[in-house]
């Protein structure tokens, strides 16, 4: 694999020292395989396809009680929710295993194979390595696996309501669902710099976001420095209401600070790592 990696001189910061030539890599990874076109295809099914069912299936509403109905305000209204609710609560589930799984073989793929050990002999720091992996991922993901659900599922709402759906609680849920990808993303590779074997990247990632609410339940406090209640904080905003801090900008806020702290970790552990 090494062998066909070509790496061209550009001018770039000593610090970051071959970011350009492997965010290059990092992209055609993406955008010149067909990996792209079935991330582009399998995620507004996905997603928005459970959200079409609850949006436009008459057999859906009607299991709703008149008690749902009314505490809703409409069958529209309740009909809205649930269609908010699976495609953030769910929708930001999926997407986090989705980036787990994606990028497991990230980091720990190319050090099994050499390419990194063949990389960093080459005029290359490890941090350019690192960063590469996080921005070339994160521009694909961003775009192929929440860009296309996101316009979707704001359009299917709209034509729902028959009206634009209110934007700015729309997207403020869209933002809390980015935030919560990349931080799965960012602890993806984080943990790939850590181990050399797939099991525990997997086992770790997943453990966080299908148990995390088993674990925020028994002890409350991990909901304010955890992703995990950011589903149902996504869902709710989407619909318009005020949250409470600890539901809301606190567990968003420590979320978003831990992805800076997750790469800065990779670095360090990268540059003290020898392949």
């Amino acid at each position: 694999m090494a062998d066909s990696i070509q790496l061209n001189h550009v001018k770039e910061w000593s610090v970051l020292r071959g970011f350009t030539n492997l965010l290059h890599k990092e992209s055609r990874a993406w955008w010149g395989t067909r990996r792209w076109w079935i991330n582009a295809i399998l995620w507004p099914i996905l997603l928005c396809g459970l959200m079409a069912n609850m949006l436009f299936v008459p057999a859906i509403a009607n299991l709703a009680s008149e008690a749902e109905i009314s505490q809703a305000g409409s069958l529209t209204a309740y009909v809205i929710q649930m269609g908010l609710s699976v495609f953030f609560e769910f929708g930001m589930i999926a997407l986090g295993i989705g980036a787990i799984i994606l990028l497991q073989d990230s980091i720990i793929g190319e050090k099994q194979s050499g390419t990194a050990e063949w990389l960093l002999s080459k005029p290359v720091v490890a941090r350019a390595y690192v960063l590469a992996k996080f921005v070339g991922n994160t521009l694909a993901i961003l775009s192929l696996m929440l860009g296309g659900p996101i316009i979707i599922a704001y359009s299917m709402l709209s034509i729902r309501l028959g009206e634009l759906f209110p934007a700015r609680p729309f997207l403020l849920a869209a933002g809390i669902m980015t935030v919560h990808t990349l931080f799965y993303l960012a602890l993806t590779l984080m943990l790939g710099t850590i181990f050399n074997t797939r099991g525990p990247v997997l086992g770790i990632g997943l453990a966080s976001i299908l148990g995390g609410n088993l674990l925020g339940g028994l002890f409350k406090p991990l909901f304010y420095v955890t992703p995990w209640i950011l589903p149902k904080t996504a869902s709710l905003s989407a619909s318009g209401l005020s949250l409470p801090p600890e539901m809301g900008i606190i567990p968003l806020t420590t979320t978003f600070i831990w992805i800076p702290i997750f790469i800065l970790l990779a670095i360090i552990k990268f540059e003290n790592t020898e392949l």
